[in-house]
């Protein structure tokens, strides 16, 4: 009798393999396959030295296997050499695909983004991508049978293989120090790419941020404010109205000169505009807790922001009423301890038919407008143009630009139908404030006022850079230069005692997001210690009356 021999099932063909040769089999996969911007960015740092980047990669090799010995001893091997392919592969996508590196407020734009967020970055090729280039090699990381040493044995075996590891690194780097950190002190984005590294210090570094920032104790700020002569004197309660813009970027606004009419609204009416403003951050978690604290960009931590009151705060000290209504991921902490909510669909369906367009902002206007019976600071954060997703920021009806990428897999699209995209959603934002401006302007029963400023810019693939959030040390101008726009009504600015021409004149020098807080206490007349004359704007604008 014979007997056919059935083909082994591909599962019993696992090969076996040492603890060492599985993690070098993995750190040789992580270091070839899935850090192809970070090899780009080394040779280039290293000035193409082939003898110097053969010393270096396999001092970065060592360094990768040291952090899977390190973290994966024993059984725990599988899963952590899975988890940080996944997280190298992921991070590999975004850098390739938009130029995004992993630090730490990336990694705080990663825990605080939205569902809506995340599907919109989650596309079809992201989720191909990463399934083959990250889930399929991690799955693939249990397939083998490892021999594992006895228990008693991890006690010497863990610590020599991550010190023969770490003894690699800094072997191969401490001879030529002086040359690597001179290199790389220069290009800070060489080892801000290297995976899963980079990624890992992030996260510990969000980590400690937030454990820190659980602690803080909220010191008054502004606490003797009061209101100035002018302010007292109205008899109409003000109305100010802040548009919090988001992912303006300051080169695509039509009133700076941009070669399209991206602003015919605003360019219609008499606004101020200021033509040359820095951002203190590129990603809304920096820049929102940044433009709203008295602390310079220079001074600036999240610690200290969240240690101390903001504008809000001194506002209210000033006996102002607050609303903070947002359409888009939150106030960012804020508006914390005034509270805020989230734009009611309900006041317009039309502008509601998917996401909401920042039309969605102008009924909580009227409604303001309608029931104010006491000087008002109106804060709405917008939508404005954030990406991928720019065509959802607009209706198709004022969709001028076109063909308009109508998707967030930036691959589908020519880069000038990404523009397009994004033109047009700047011309809704110019639609907007444009209306904004007319309600404010055909209220009788207020002394009304605006201001539009942007959070931060965009990259649109100049130098391979897609969206925003680029480490600060290497952001373009393109994320740091944002728009901000005025709009003061007469009998405001009447009241107030400002001067037009002054104004006008101040808005055509450089400003930053640190003259928001003190040039907005000083347009609304309030008085108090914590507002610094030399970053108000309109400080010297006042016009003094003339005796009788």
């Amino acid at each position: 009798m014979t007997y056919q021999t059935l083909p082994r099932p591909f599962w019993s063909l696992r090969p076996t393999l040492s603890h060492l040769s599985l993690n070098l089999s993995v750190a040789a996969y992580i270091f070839c396959a899935l850090n192809l911007g970070f090899w780009a960015r080394a040779v280039d740092a290293l000035y193409g030295n082939p003898l110097r980047i053969i010393v270096f990669g396999i001092a970065v090799f060592a360094l990768i296997v040291m952090v899977l010995e390190l973290f994966g001893p024993g059984r725990l091997q599988k899963p952590v050499a899975a988890i940080l392919i996944m997280i190298a592969a992921s991070a590999s996508y975004f850098e390739r695909s938009f130029g995004v590196l992993i630090d730490r407020e990336m990694i705080r734009n990663i825990f605080e983004t939205t569902q809506t967020e995340a599907q919109h970055l989650m596309t079809s090729d992201a989720v191909l991508q990463v399934a083959v280039f990250g889930v399929l090699p991690a799955l693939l990381v249990f397939w083998p049978n490892v021999v594992r040493v006895r228990n008693w044995h991890h006690l010497w075996r863990w610590p020599l293989g991550v010190g023969l590891s770490l003894a690699i690194v800094v072997g191969g780097v401490f001879p030529d120090y002086k040359t690597y950190s001179a290199a790389f002190r220069e290009r800070r984005d060489v080892m801000g790419s290297l995976q899963p590294i980079a990624s890992i210090r992030a996260l510990i570094k969000y980590s400690e941020q937030q454990i820190a920032s659980a602690e803080v104790v909220v010191r008054p700020v502004g606490a003797d404010a009061e209101q100035g002569s002018f302010l007292a004197q109205v008899s109409k309660p003000v109305l100010m109205v802040v548009f919090v813009g988001e992912t303006l970027r300051a080169q695509n606004f039509g009133l700076n000169g941009y070669s399209r009419d991206t602003t015919p609204g605003l360019a219609a009416r008499n606004v101020i505009n200021f033509i040359d403003v820095a951002a203190c951050g590129t990603s809304t978690s920096v820049s929102l807790p940044c433009m709203f604290s008295r602390l310079p960009e220079a001074e600036f931590t999240r610690e200290k922001a969240l240690s101390q009151e903001n504008l809000l705060d001194v506002l209210t000290h000033a006996a102002f009423q607050l609303e903070w209504v947002d359409n888009n991921t939150g106030d960012m902490g804020v508006a914390e301890r005034l509270g805020w909510s989230y734009v009611d669909k309900t006041l317009d369906p039309e502008a509601c038919k998917g996401e909401c367009t920042d039309e969605i902002l102008l009924p909580v206007i009227a409604q303001t407008l309608a029931r104010i019976t006491a000087n008002t600071v109106l804060f709405l954060h917008m939508n404005g143009n954030h990406g991928p997703a720019y065509f959802l920021r607009y209706p198709e009806a004022r969709a001028i630009f076109q063909p308009d990428c109508r998707t967030a897999q930036f691959s589908d699209c020519e880069a000038a139908d990404i523009v397009n995209a994004y033109d047009n959603a700047v011309l809704e934002t110019d639609f907007v404030l444009s209306k904004a401006i007319d309600m404010l302007a055909a209220a009788d029963n207020v002394l009304p006022a605006m201001i539009f400023l942007s959070d931060h810019g965009e990259s649109l693939g100049e130098n391979g850079l897609y969206l925003h959030a680029a480490p600060r040390f290497m952001a373009p101008e393109e994320q740091t230069k944002v728009p901000m726009v005025m709009w003061l009504g007469d009998t405001f600015r009447s009241a107030m005692a400002l001067d037009d021409t002054c104004l006008q004149g101040a808005a055509r020098q450089s400003v930053s997001h640190d003259n928001l807080f003190h040039t907005m206490l000083g347009l609304l007349n309030i008085e108090t210690v914590a507002r610094d004359p030399a970053l108000d704007i309109a400080s010297p604008c006042h016009v003094t009356p003339k005796a009788s």
